[in-house]
């Protein structure tokens, strides 16, 4: 099958289409080992598994050209021994800087969603259970900083349906490792893609907050806890006309 492919930082993206805005898979290249010709072929070393993927250009100057650009992108700096012409060895400067001034520039912290908690698979199936009529679907970290995940319960004919979804964190944002995998730029779009999928019938499991202020008094005569509302201080009178 023929695909287009886009180089995002060290993550390399395909397409189906040229002008797809989704990409169809996505290849972490920070785990390169080596990038070499062979024939007509580009070959891709990485670690884990003896892995090899295998990239067919047009031609020889756009295969030495992708060899060029994905070795500046991981490596950040161009390489001495591509047999390209002065003007392609400048673009390749110029993507390397802007990918130095890229990384240079602090991210933005990103806005977490009220239904991101920080508990583990366990915990979260067990939140949703209690929360039973509240939201059936939380986030929660991965391991090792990987990501996050989405847990969800339904049930079905009286059956609890759990199911678990990785989250991949990506340069330009989330990749929900889906069947099809699809791009999201935010953890509240990541939320809105399940209940959009499921057309409503995931709800995300939001915090509560209570609207009255209460506290635990203990009582000096008995010693006996009594849990009390706090009353709102009386209103100032309206000054005279």
């Amino acid at each position: 099958r023929r695909v287009w492919a886009g180089l995002r930082g060290v993550t390399l993206a395909f397409y189906g289409q040229p002008r797809d805005y989704e990409p169809l898979e996505l290849l972490d290249l920070s785990k390169l080992v080596a990038v070499w010709a062979q024939g007509g072929d580009l070959i891709l070393q990485l670690r884990g598994q003896g892995q090899k993927v295998t990239l067919k250009a047009e031609s020889w100057e756009a295969q030495e050209m992708w060899r060029g650009f994905i070795l500046t992108m991981v490596e950040m700096k161009v390489p001495t021994d591509l047999a390209l012409l002065p003007g392609h060895l400048f673009q390749l400067s110029e993507a390397l800087r802007e990918e130095w001034d890229r990384r240079a520039t602090p991210r933005a912290v990103p806005r977490v969603p009220s239904c991101f908690f920080e508990v583990t698979r366990l915990e979260a199936e067990g939140l949703l259970e209690r929360s039973v009529g509240r939201g059936n679907m939380v986030l929660r970290p991965r391991g090792h900083g990987q990501g996050v995940s989405v847990t969800t319960r339904q049930e079905m004919n009286g059956m609890v349906l759990l199911r678990h979804y990785r989250v991949n964190h990506v340069d330009q944002g989330y990749i929900i490792d889906v069947d099809t995998q699809h791009c999201c730029s935010s953890l509240a779009e990541v939320v809105q893609y399940f209940v959009e999928s499921s057309k409503g019938s995931l709800q995300p499991l939001h915090r509560e907050y209570s609207s009255r202020l209460e506290f635990v008094e203990m009582d000096g005569e008995n010693a006996e806890e009594t849990q009390r509302v706090c009353e709102p201080p009386p209103a100032a009178p309206t000054p005279p006309p």
